[in-house]
């Protein structure tokens, strides 16, 4: 930090003799740059009114004995040097006290509803005055809105509903503070846009320097008002996902969050952040409840949607009712927590108020309700293990069975390499780490885990070392057990979209219910048929204990005899398991993928 000095040019038929003289020069301490010059602006702002008092004095216009209310704040003087002296007095105290504000007042909170209220009122009858450029859905909807205002202050109040007739009185008393209050808004924004900006001041002590202030004229009641000079909202979004794709989000991510808010600013628009309200938060939640699912997912409609545009197709899925929406949980972490975090971190970063701050969403009553996964059935997995062990591609053979029995997430499993197999208590294990070295991309990549707890080790059941698996992964030392996975640009996207595409072609009825995270939920069923007991499924899975006790002894995680039961439980018999016997495993690893449409047999 640098020690900064104000000061200040005295106009000469000011001055002692109205001669030139030296700049008033206070000293206003160690800080930072970015609190120097406000100060020095009030400061400056408030030499120049004494000025123009002094003036006044000067041409008769007052005397010492009748000050005007709005006079400089401190004696006037007799001679030119007393006034210099008082003021330097005054600056100095004013200087102090921006040093150490009074602290913020203190409301109770029904000064607070009231307060709320008010500034409600005044954003509503803003957007009114402006006509036909004002917010649409808020000047459409301006009655309701009062009406609104005025029913959830009365419920903070503790009163109950009444009729039109006191919400015709109390209007009139909102409508005229509003009028005041924007009147004030319309003169303070005058004179920010005004030239007659005050000078800032910030010379380190090294090397100081004069810097006098800037004539300005008078405001004029033309004076054009202020243009919003807070970000937009794409711009605020593209900062976010920066700070995200730096973080190591990965592109599957930031592609999603990408879509969400273009859908955002489609509906509600790209504006300042300063310019939204919460009515334009539920306005886009209402909006929401409508939008196709396939706009977003790959569908039997989503070219023809897409062609459509967001704003259409809302239109006619709200009219006929034609499309499956997008599920409430969908609505609720997904389209309206992007907008939020998004907004709280533009908060955070610029100090910029958040406008949805405290508002409570009214979240539709008919969105569609989140769908739960289903487990597979025995008989729909054992044809989902056929067709990958007959498609020749060990990560279409290995990665459905390897998920079901180790219930681990799908995403970090084409990360596994030769080096992570182990033995710990007799049994075979995998060890997970967070980050591994591509060879082939010459790169440290990111692997998928979730938490902390899924970096633990996983055992594996006794099938893959009677099938040779486990030696036969040894081999491959530091390389990738599944390599056409671990060559895509996302090896955890690709490992689920072929593993649904498995689960498709055996039947499985997909739609969020049957997909690949459901070998996962049959992993954990089947534990549990098995009488495997709590805490040792929760360990296997990488979920964390579920209280402190249990959290004791984490480093050794699961026990020998845990260790043991996971390795050699009963498989089910209604799944033929000798289908993985007598594999080529590094002849289906090495296998180049087959790329575009498999050709038609003709007879």
């Amino acid at each position: 930090m640098s020690t900064y000095f104000f000061q200040i040019r005295i106009p000469a038929d000011l001055a002692p003799g109205q001669q030139p003289c030296a700049p008033l020069r206070l000293r206003l301490g160690e800080m930072p740059k970015r609190d120097a010059q406000p100060r020095a602006g009030w400061l400056a702002m408030l030499a120049k009114a004494a000025f123009a008092d002094r003036r006044r004095l000067l041409n008769g216009q007052w005397t010492d004995t009748t000050p005007p209310l709005d006079g400089p704040g401190f004696p006037p003087g007799g001679s030119p040097e007393e006034f210099l002296d008082n003021m330097a007095a005054f600056l100095n105290e004013a200087a102090a006290k921006l040093a150490s504000p009074a602290p913020p007042p203190r409301f109770a909170p029904a000064e607070m509803r009231t307060l709320a209220a008010i500034q409600e009122a005044v954003a509503i009858e803003q957007e009114v005055r402006k006509g036909p450029a004002g917010h649409p859905t808020v000047t459409a909807r301006a009655d309701l809105l009062r009406q609104d205002v005025w029913n959830r202050w009365r419920a903070g109040e503790g009163l109950p509903p009444e009729g039109e007739a006191p919400l015709a009185r109390v209007m009139d008393t909102f409508a005229r503070i509003a009028e005041r209050q924007l009147d004030l808004l319309a003169c303070a924004e005058g004179r920010a846009t005004h030239p007659s900006a005050p000078p800032m001041v910030d010379c380190p002590v090294e090397a100081p320097a004069a810097i006098p202030p800037i004539a300005s004229p008078a405001p004029s009641a033309s004076s054009p008002m202020a243009v919003s000079s807070a970000p937009l909202f794409s711009e605020l979004a593209e900062e976010y996902l920066t700070i995200r794709e730096a973080g190591g989000a990965d592109r599957a991510t930031i592609s999603t969050a990408r879509w969400r808010v273009s859908v955002f600013t489609t509906l509600v628009g790209d504006r300042p952040i300063d310019r939204y309200y919460p009515i334009d938060l539920q306005t886009y939640v209402n909006d929401l409840q409508h939008l196709p699912v396939e706009l977003s997912r790959e569908g039997d409609n989503t070219q023809v949607l897409r062609e459509m545009g967001i704003h259409a197709a809302i239109a006619k899925n709200r009219a006929e009712a034609c499309y499956e929406p997008i599920a409430l949980k969908t609505m609720q972490d997904g389209y309206v927590q992007i907008v939020r975090t998004i907004i709280s971190t533009a908060v955070g970063l610029r100090q910029l108020r958040d406008p949805f701050q405290g508002y409570r969403i009214r979240w539709p009553k008919d969105a569609k309700p989140s769908k739960k996964r289903e487990p597979l059935d025995y008989e729909r997995l054992n044809q989902v293990f056929k067709l990958g062990v007959d498609s020749g591609y060990l990560d279409d053979a290995l990665l459905p069975p390897l998920c079901l029995l180790s219930t681990r997430r799908l995403g970090i499993l084409p990360f596994i390499r030769g080096c992570d197999f182990g033995e710990k208590h007799g049994v075979d294990i995998v060890r997970v780490n967070g980050i591994v070295f591509d060879k082939a991309k010459g790169k440290y990549v990111r692997v998928g885990y979730k938490t902390d707890a899924s970096l633990q080790y996983f055992v594996l059941h006794s099938l893959f070392r009677r099938i040779g698996f486990v030696d036969w992964a040894k081999t491959q030392g530091e390389g990738f057990i599944f390599r056409l996975l671990a060559s895509a640009a996302d090896p955890g996207d690709a490992a689920s979209k072929r593993v649904n595409r498995l689960l498709r072609a055996a039947g499985a009825i997909g739609m969020n219910v049957e997909v690949g995270h459901s070998l996962r939920h049959g992993g954990k069923d089947l534990l549990i048929e098995e009488n495997v007991d709590d805490l040792t499924t929760r360990l296997q899975m990488g979920h964390e204990a579920q209280d402190v006790h249990a959290d004791y002894g984490r480093q050794s995680a699961l026990r020998r005899g845990q260790c043991q039961e996971l390795a050699h439980f009963d498989l089910p018999e209604e799944i033929d398991w000798t289908m993985f016997e007598g594999l080529d495993f590094e002849a289906m690893a090495s296998r180049p993928r087959a790329v575009g449409r498999p050709k038609r047999k003709t007879a």
